[in-house]
């Protein structure tokens, strides 16, 4: 059978790059044939053009495209979808992981401003309904499933009842439907006039299951980037940790033999650090993943970093950037943080802190704390609980796609 997918995939994120890999490998271990349709706006493919000038940026397309071999052209529109899914042969789609269920209204995006009293964000073609993802004039025609989908804390208590409406309209033509957070469910729930939605691991809380064949051995990856015996990682998506904090963190963990690493995003380094060690891009995603896995801990931005060092049981800090945020750019704590629901569910609450503004007010001492007291065992057993739960998941979307 083959299955297109419909994801974030060949972008630079490390993450996005990685969910799609794991689900790739899935459904080919398990003798499907997976088809990645190449869907992106034209607003985003110019940017993406853009974006291949650096380096970085080259090492995720080259990492997807030499292992995804089913591509399809670029897809700016249903209707070139659906030419490649019959160019292909396809015969059903799964639709995610990751934020493909967005939708920003406009009262969401206004905030203020550094230059201007108020400014206006305008989110991409993507990030808004109607687009492919919410199976728009394909999800009547083809078996569709969505798996582990975000809506990136969308404020979906400002949605129309028109809005919500179609929306209804297009998610009835789905064959299964689950969610990755708990604020998705909220908001798919509230669409779907409070039909129980499911939420379900994302892809990469398997990849040592599905993609095992392709993560460098840890004594490769030590040699490669010259890393200390124990070593914990650094990666902040901007200064939200203060130099100072960051040097209390260096001196804390050196008083145990721990040297700190800073870890770099797809588009580098926007923090200052005092540490003698630093990852350097390009940064391959699966290199990355690995520096993760066999690192001593994890501290820092970003959802995936905390999947994957809960996946092979890493002690792991959350900087946390997500969540809705009000017009002065200021967390609403609501519960819409992907990364608080995905802590909660190892009961590791305490291991987050949000950013205000731009500094996360958190001592040196909570985050090493949080680290040496991380109960391994105890995060060993939930993330095997993960993997069942994904694997039930996987076998609901490949079931439903052939009722």
């Amino acid at each position: 059978m083959k299955i297109g997918i419909l994801t974030f995939y060949k972008v630079a994120n490390f993450g996005a790059n990685l969910q799609a890999i794991s689900t790739y490998y899935y459904l080919k271990n398990n003798g499907y044939i997976p088809i990645f349709i190449n869907y992106m706006s034209e607003y985003t493919e110019q940017e993406w053009t853009m974006q291949k000038r650096s380096l970085q940026a080259q090492t995720h397309a080259n990492f997807i495209n030499n292992i995804i071999k089913e591509q399809t052209t670029i897809c700016h529109t249903t209707e070139e979808i659906k030419k490649v899914i019959e160019d292909h042969n396809i015969e059903a789609i799964i639709v995610g992981s990751d934020a493909v269920v967005q939708h920003h209204p406009l009262l969401s995006r206004i905030k203020m401003g550094k230059r201007k009293p108020f400014y206006i964000s305008h989110p991409r073609p993507e990030s808004m309904f109607p687009n492919p993802f919410w199976g728009i004039d394909l999800a009547s025609e083809i078996p569709m499933s969505m798996m582990s989908v975000s809506s990136q804390n969308s404020a979906y208590n400002l949605f129309s009842g028109k809005l919500k409406q179609r929306m209804k309209e297009t998610l009835s033509f789905f064959k299964y439907i689950s969610v990755r957070d708990s604020w998705t469910k909220k908001m798919m729930e509230n669409i779907l006039n409070k039909q129980i939605i499911e939420i379900t691991p994302d892809p990469v809380f398997a990849f040592n299951y599905n993609a095992s064949n392709i993560i460098p051995s840890e004594k490769e990856i030590r040699k490669r980037f010259n890393l200390p015996n124990y070593y914990v990682l650094i990666s902040l998506h901007s200064q939200s940790l203060s130099l100072n904090t960051l040097n209390e963190l260096k001196r804390e963990f050196e008083k145990k033999g721990i040297t700190c690493v800073a870890l770099p995003m797809p588009f580098g380094f926007k923090f200052k650090h005092p540490f003698n060690y630093k990852i350097n891009t390009p940064l391959s995603p699966i290199d990355w993943y690995a520096l993760i896995k066999y690192s001593y801990a994890y501290i820092g931005s970003n959802m995936h970093p905390i999947v994957v060092s809960l996946h092979n049981s890493v002690p792991c800090f959350s900087i946390d950037h997500w969540g809705t945020r009000n017009f002065f750019n200021r967390s609403k704590k609501d519960g819409s943080s992907k990364v608080a629901h995905i802590l909660s569910v190892y009961g590791l609450q305490s291991n987050r802190r949000e950013i205000e503004g731009k500094q996360c007010m958190v001592n040196a001492s909570e985050i090493v704390n949080a680290i040496y007291s991380f109960p391994k065992e105890y995060v060993t057993s939930i993330s095997k609980k993960q993997y069942e739960a994904y694997s039930n998941m996987m076998q609901n979307i490949l079931n439903s796609l052939k009722s």
